[in-house]
């Protein structure tokens, strides 16, 4: 309808950049939210961003973050261009999503249908589909799913590599979300299906190789839910599985739109398939798989997924996403003269790089000086690093202000910010963070990953 084709463009998105899952990319985030760690050089807050901008049906951005983040936060939306209309929103230390939907809603900050991505998310899917399917079937949530690729024959899974796998049922449209429950909550794997979900759908198909993005939209009446159920903190571990079975379960405490109430509390994602299936009483979940050679689609949630992600932006390996533009102007020269950086290499502003160095596959930020024989290969160094003469580093991040003197060599590595590590050290798969030695200076410090 024209009231229906209008308010699409109307929805609002909540991005959590509050960054409860931090602790995964330690040190990196000790002193920096997740949201604004650079992949490609380019903080993440903006790929979300970027996905909401090219679906066209987004107005309004709440960015979830707290009083920590908040100033680093507001530089990153400062740098925003775009049509997108972005708020910050500050909620409580340690706020679950569950909690940061409770608070938007009290400030009346979310009146119809709307998205919830978490701030570590990288897609280029096309939003507007899932919108439509959303629409299409009165979903109560509809849940982006990414299908992970297929193991060798050989390999098979063992039950120690469930660990973080969901069990996953979908119907043979692949489009309704049946059935969701942690791998880790389920004794030795097995699953307990209920009949009245079989009646209903005989073809179940269950999945382990479903993976959730953190990518969501809600019925706008599903925050009533919350209202029902303030032990809730998590919408991914509790509201979103809670209605996932409520789906052939007993609805009769579910708050549920009524009739009459209908023309007064149409939301923006309203059509006549939303208020049929509610008036039914139905909570119906959908979701929108994306085969494993499809759109790009991942979580920068851990050290491994953040190296992975800055090498496919780096590389072009991520569809449609680009690395920051390069800077117009060359490398600097003088006692740092211009080398060799590789084509798949992403390369910030005021970059100095010392004669035969070499940096491949690899996210150099700004203000970064590399001296001569540096050999750098899979790491990203953020803003104003220093690694001086014949430091050769592979698989390591080095945070802000990081320093690595002279003959240094580095595998698998995390270097926090304004960590210094001395000359000649060895260092293999370790994260290396701030303390202060006797005379003052910061030195680096080893835990084991």
């Amino acid at each position: 309808s024209p009231r229906t084709a209008t308010a699409v463009g109307m929805l609002t998105a909540v991005v959590l950049a509050n960054g409860n899952d931090g602790d995964n990319l330690y040190p990196l985030t000790e002193d920096m939210p997740l949201a604004a760690l650079p992949v490609g050089n380019r903080p993440l807050l903006s790929y979300q961003l970027e996905m909401l901008q090219r679906a066209g049906s987004f107005g309004e951005v709440l960015v979830v973050t707290n009083d920590r983040h908040l100033s680093r936060l507001e530089a990153v939306v400062s740098e925003y261009r775009g049509p997108l209309r972005i708020e910050l929103v500050v909620v409580e230390e340690g706020a679950g999503s569950a909690d940061a939907l409770r608070t938007l809603r009290g400030r009346g900050r979310l009146a119809g249908d709307f998205a919830l991505i978490s701030g570590d998310t990288i897609s280029d899917v096309p939003f507007q589909k899932i919108a439509a399917m959303h629409q299409l079937h009165g979903a109560s949530v509809t849940v982006l799913l990414k299908q992970q690729p297929p193991r060798p024959a050989a390999d098979k899974k063992k039950a120690r590599d469930l660990d973080g796998t969901d069990f996953v049922g979908i119907d043979e449209s692949r489009q309704r979300l049946l059935y969701l429950e942690s791998a880790a909550d389920c004794d030795g794997g097995v699953i307990t299906v209920s009949e009245s979900m079989l009646r209903a759908h005989p073809h179940l198909e269950v999945h382990s190789d479903l993976a959730d993005p953190h990518v969501y939209l809600f019925a706008h009446w599903v925050l009533e839910v919350l209202d029902h159920k303030p032990h809730f903190s998590s919408a991914k571990f509790e509201l979103l599985p809670y209605l996932v079975r409520k789906q052939f379960l007993d609805q009769a405490n579910l708050p549920l739109p009524q009739a009459e109430a209908q023309p007064q509390q149409a939301t923006a994602m309203s059509s006549a398939a939303a208020t049929a299936a509610r008036l039914a009483g139905a909570v119906r979940c959908c979701c929108y798989v994306v085969p494993h050679d499809g759109h790009y689609c991942m979580r920068a949630c851990s050290i491994a997924a953040y190296m992975q992600a800055n090498l496919d932006i780096c590389k072009g390996g991520a569809a449609t996403f680009d690395k920051a533009a390069e800077p117009t102007e060359p490398l600097r020269e003088g006692n740092f003269a211009a080398s060799n950086i590789d084509q798949q290499s992403a390369r910030g502003g005021s970059v100095e790089l010392g004669p035969r160095s070499q940096v491949k596959k690899s996210a150099v930020g700004p203000h970064c000086r590399l001296g001569a024989g540096v050999r750098l290969t899979n790491c990203v160094l953020m803003e104003g690093v220093v690694v001086h003469d014949k430091v050769h580093m592979s698989n390591c991040i080095l945070c802000r202000g990081a320093e690595v003197h002279e003959g240094a060599t580095l595998k698998d590595v995390q270097v926090g910010s304004n960590v210094s590590v001395e000359a000649g050290a060895n260092v293999k798969s370790e994260a290396l963070t701030a303390e202060v030695d006797a005379e003052g200076s910061v030195v680096g410090s080893a835990e084991e990953d």
